[in-house]
């Protein structure tokens, strides 16, 4: 079984130490090879055509009459015309086996427990993520939120993380366009963080920090646009250069009880902020993660959000060794330029022009 390690010594950080399933593989060898990803669309176990699948289906869904229907893995129909499925991993980072494995500081370690699926939003193999349609958006945005209310209804799933990534930089081995749901029995240290931030000014000032921030964003110079649920911006200090957040304007902490209007308007929101991103930096690595909040009974709630993190160069050990980003553009300018494409994509997409 998978472990998480923690630094004892000085930086009290976590790591994950996924299983090795084969340890005469060549690791290093693998994750250095770009080109030999699952690979190309001929040998995709995710498209259609092929039959042979490497993860385990659990649920497929269609769209049909106008409404998304599911499928459970024992209904032949699966197989044809499907919209969305969802795969458990085959080797998961990590994992519901059982391991009581622990050890304290300064080597502390635990089992990685939970439960780590694949969401393929879409039989298409060549097509981006950044590519999908509003239609695409809403229904994975719909599927998303399904996984997320059963999993939080699970035994020691403590924390669900949604994530999603385009590129050879991000080391994924699934070359079909797909997302990642991986739980924790612990809350991540920087949602941890997060929601200690919330929770801590809440009860000193009443107001939530998100809040505080949307309000002061509304057109501003790191604002992308913003619709009537949803703000697009670019954070005052980000972290990536040309990072750009999409959060929702009132204030929420419930992704899994977004509205189906809201997940209709977000849907439109990051179809065009995506799409203006590629029309700005070119099909560039990036990285998506949604910051949602612990949703079992739990003080520490946050605003939640999408974080979007273009990897347009690497870092430098500045960053790598002292934490310290360089972020050039600057965030105003950036928000300026991806902004000025997002609504013309917005206004494309609305049949405005």
């Amino acid at each position: 079984m998978a472990e998480i390690r923690k630094d004892g010594y000085i930086n009290d950080k976590f790591v994950l130490i996924p299983t090795v399933e084969n340890k005469n593989d060549n690791l290093f060898g693998k994750i250095n090879n770009k080109s030999d990803k699952q690979n190309d669309e001929n040998n995709c176990s995710y498209c259609s055509r092929n039959g042979k699948i490497s993860d385990q289906l659990i649920l497929s869904f269609v769209f049909k009459d106008g409404i998304l229907q599911r499928l459970y893995n024992s209904d032949d129909r699966m197989v044809e015309n499907w919209t969305i499925r969802v795969y458990e991993c085959k080797n998961p980072i990590v994992s519901t086996n059982s391991n009581h494995e622990y050890s304290d500081k300064p080597y502390y370690k635990e089992p990685a427990y939970g439960y780590d699926l694949v969401v393929i939003p879409t039989p298409e193999h060549r097509i981006s993520i950044s590519e999908l349609s509003i239609e695409q958006w809403t229904n994975l945005l719909l599927v998303l939120q399904d996984r997320v209310r059963w999993l939080y209804s699970q035994r020691g799933v403590t924390y669900v993380a949604i994530y999603a990534s385009r590129g050879n930089d991000c080391n994924s081995a699934i070359s079909h366009p797909h997302f990642h749901i991986t739980t924790f029995s612990s809350i991540p240290p920087i949602i941890e963080k997060e929601a200690k931030t919330f929770h801590q000014m809440m009860n000193e000032n009443g107001s939530c920090p998100a809040c505080n921030m949307i309000e002061s964003e509304i057109n501003g110079p790191r604002q992308l646009f913003s619709t009537d649920h949803f703000i697009t911006l670019v954070p005052w200090a980000p972290t990536y250069n040309c990072e750009f957040w999409i959060c929702p304007r009132k204030h929420s902490t419930s992704f899994s009880k977004t509205s189906q209007k809201e997940i209709s308007d977000l849907s439109l929101v990051i179809c065009s902020s995506m799409r203006g991103m590629d029309n700005v930096l070119g099909k560039t690595d990036f990285t998506m993660a949604f910051h949602i909040s612990p949703e079992k009974k739990n003080s520490r709630q946050l605003h939640w959000h999408v974080e979007i993190y273009p990897l347009i160069k690497s870092w430098s050990g500045l960053e790598r060794g002292f934490g310290i980003f360089v972020n050039q553009p600057n965030p105003e300018d950036s928000a300026q330029i991806l902004g000025a494409a997002s609504r013309k994509e917005l206004a494309r997409l609305m049949g405005i022009v």
